[in-house]
């Protein structure tokens, strides 16, 4: 594995997405949640690109 960015920001970027799309088709979760996590998994993904190891 090159580097554990990609991985932690895959994860986040999935579930983030995950509970958006449950938002938004009425299940009782938290869609703001699920909106930052997906930032935030982005977030982590871009710094990968941005600055390699």
């Amino acid at each position: 594995m090159k580097d554990i960015r990609l991985v932690i920001g895959g994860l986040f970027l999935v579930y983030g997405v995950i509970l958006i799309v449950a938002g938004v088709f009425g299940t009782p979760v938290n869609l703001w949640t699920g909106i930052s996590m997906a930032v935030v998994g982005g977030v982590f993904l871009l710094w990968s690109r941005i600055r390699p190891i």
